[in-house]
């Protein structure tokens, strides 16, 4: 029990020839990052981007609130947090290159959105549970 949180890439697909079951697959999700125990970050993703609601719901990221993130953890920024079963966040030079080399992930990913008419296919999620 304790604190795991989940960055996921997620993609639309308005015209697929995927099947499950014979059914057309719309959406698909990749994993681009884990974290086991890292309270910091998580309080910061949730105070930051869903009002300091913490409920294990997906929060959905742009490519600014990435971008943000990845200041955050640069400036070292992350404000300490604390919860039940959360642990402590590693501070160390090591976390920081894992927490950042997730994110330029993520921001990857969304670079690499194959926009159709003009709308973006693909988001980035994060979620966590305890």
């Amino acid at each position: 029990m304790g604190l795991d949180m989940y960055l996921s890439g997620s993609q639309y697909f308005w015209n697929s020839e995927w099947k499950v079951d014979d059914k057309p697959v719309k959406q698909a999700e990749v994993e681009i990052g884990y974290w086991r125990k890292h309270p910091n970050l998580h309080g910061f993703i949730v105070d930051t981007f869903a009002d300091g609601e913490d409920v294990c719901q997906r929060i959905n990221l742009t490519i600014d609130d990435v971008d943000k993130i990845l200041l955050a953890i640069e400036d070292g920024n992350l404000p300490h947090t604390e919860g039940f079963f959360f642990g402590k966040s590693e501070l160390t030079q090591e976390q920081k290159a894992y927490d950042r080399s997730i994110f330029e992930e993520a921001r990857k990913w969304l670079d690499a959105d194959p926009k159709l008419h003009g709308f973006s296919t693909r988001s980035i999620i994060y979620q966590a549970s305890w």
